[in-house]
């Protein structure tokens, strides 16, 4: 075993003392004249109230600061690492500090950091309790207070998780950042919308229907020169916003805070059996920015995407599009469902069955659902149900031109403010002189200029969509021809496409033995039963990203 304590000539001992100093959060860290500081001042002053009162030959051997570390782990931190290293090499003998929970809060920890001491020939000093750990009685002692101290900080973590979620079961916000969103000064505990940012947010939810993908989403936002959330710290440090990628823009996809709706138990999100943790939501104090159907339909794409990333190793081959509740069997009223098989000669083959097992009906997915495209096409010739396709779609688009305009204004205010940036650099830069730090300015002027031009792009594609807007109309012939044509769009979409347009057209189908009937969604939420086909119908508009 190695003695750490040395003897000087005279036989004093000589105490090493490690300064061990603690703070639970970074806000804590960041306090310059904070508890850090007093810390180090008291064991400072212990020192030399040893030194230069008792006589005692105290010298300080390093500090070891934890900063915004939780006393639960605090003997898995690198400053303890580094104490531990010290001791056991003999540069440490005393491990001194202000009070018993700076060290830990977990009597395990704790007791096994003494045992530590104790084969190391190392004293423990505490300012705050004096603790005699030769004896069983002081030992005891010390694990009393430590499981008290343990005790308190879940104690503290229970209260403080139970008011999380009684806000939560509120729907008030718990403190952060959100895109779209700017904290209520009169109001704690809510949001206000931000006209410019929401026009950012719904802007990357429309483009994600666009395109299906969350790298071109990134990318379309950061070509349009929108950026994250800028914010000031509290310490009135600004923070500029930062370029979109994959991570930032899924993050506001998922986020059902835009939708009005606040999480409850996230942490329980995929659990089995979780009881009254399960996760759920609620309707938040704040207003929603982005619809709910737009959000919903965001999160299924979303999912039909995510499945067929974990299956793209595997050929694609048939997507049932009238499954997830379109397709019912004629005779029991079940929901079919997908299903394959494969002959006796090796060839797979697809169908719908119904599964009840006492009606057992099945039908081939080709056939069922070559007849249901046939049947959309017979309805191109239906003028009545037309006329409401048109008037409906123009009406849609219409509805575009509010959401662009606020796109519109938000980036010419960012535009704006970032000419204004450059004007004051310049403004500095022509008296610096070539002083060290024009370098640094003409670097920022760049990215500036790289900012402007981008957001430039941005108000040039806006306005552009403006004019389609307002210029591009639907009539009757331009639907009759969608209608007429669907077989050969539907052969060019992509198996979530598919599904997608059958979706938004047709409502239901019932199949049986010698007849199908149709209902398919009504735009002006009007009856409309042409003579020549048994069905009860209803028509809504077609998707935007149909040809003209």
């Amino acid at each position: 075993m190695t003695t750490l304590q040395e003897i000087e000539p005279k036989g004093t001992v000589v105490k090493k003392a490690a300064l061990v100093t603690r703070v639970s959060t970074d806000r804590q860290a960041r306090n310059q004249e904070g508890s850090l500081v007093n810390q180090i001042q008291r064991l400072r002053q212990h020192i030399d109230y040893k030194t230069n009162a008792c006589g005692e030959n105290w010298t300080e051997a390093g500090v070891y600061e934890l900063k915004g570390i939780s006393g639960k782990n605090s003997m898995r931190s690198k400053e303890f690492e580094r104490l531990f290293a010290d001791i056991a090499a003999g540069r440490v003998n005393t491990v001194l500090c202000t009070a018993l929970d700076r060290i830990c809060r977990s009597v395990k920890d704790f007791l096994w950091f003494f045992e530590f001491l104790h084969d190391h020939n190392a004293e423990f000093v505490c300012l705050k309790q004096n603790y005699d750990t030769t004896s069983s009685q002081g030992r005891l002692f010390v694990t009393m207070m430590m499981a008290l101290a343990e005790f308190e900080r879940e104690q503290t973590s229970e209260r403080t998780r139970d008011a999380v979620a009684a806000r939560s079961e509120r729907g008030l916000w718990n403190g952060g950042r959100l895109l779209g969103y700017d904290t209520d000064s009169n109001k704690k505990s809510t949001l206000i919308p931000n006209p410019a940012e929401a026009a950012i947010v719904n802007f990357a939810f429309d483009k994600y229907l666009e395109c299906g993908s969350i790298t071109e989403t990134s990318d379309a936002l950061n070509s349009r020169g929108y950026r994250t959330k800028s914010y000031s710290s509290r310490r009135d440090i600004y923070h500029p916003g930062e370029r979109f990628y994959v991570s930032t823009v899924q993050y506001l996809l998922r986020n059902p805070a835009y939708a009005g709706k606040k999480e409850i138990n996230k942490q329980s999100l995929h659990k089995k059996n979780a009881g009254n943790k399960a996760y759920r939501l609620v309707d938040a104090v704040w207003p929603a920015i982005v619809s709910p159907d737009k959000f919903e339909n965001v999160q299924r794409l979303m999912a039909e995407n995510g499945q067929t990333n974990r299956n793209a190793a595997e050929p694609v081959r048939h997507v049932y599009v009238l499954s997830q509740g379109v397709l019912r069997c004629g005779r029991c009223g079940t929901v079919m469902d997908g299903r394959s098989g494969t002959g006796r000669l090796g060839i797979k083959y697809f169908y719908y069955g119904c599964p009840n097992k006492e009606c057992g009906m099945r039908i081939s997915a080709e056939e069922i659902e070559t007849d249901v495209l046939e049947r959309i096409k017979y309805l191109a010739a239906d003028g009545s149900i037309l006329e409401k396709l048109t008037e409906e779609t123009n009406i849609r688009l219409l509805k575009q031109k509010p959401e662009l305009e606020k796109q519109k204004t938000g980036l010419e205010k960012t535009l704006e403010e970032v000419v204004g940036q450059a004007n004051n650099l310049l403004e500095h830069w022509s008296g610096m002189d070539g002083q060290a730090g024009s370098g640094f300015v003409k670097e920022k002027l760049n990215n500036l200029a790289k900012r402007r031009t981008e957001l430039e792009t941005g108000i040039t594609e806006v306005e552009e969509a403006l004019r389609q807007v307002t210029e591009q109309s639907v009539d009757a012939e331009s639907v009759r021809c969608t209608l007429t044509n669907i077989s050969e769009i539907y052969m060019q979409l992509k198996p979530f496409e598919r599904r997608e347009l059958i979706g938004l057209i047709l409502k239901s189908a019932e199949v049986s033995e010698r007849e199908i009937i149709l209902e398919i969604y009504a735009l002006g939420g009007q009856q409309v039963s042409p003579e020549s086909v048994k069905q009860s119908e209803k028509v809504r508009l077609p998707p935007i990203w149909l040809p003209d």
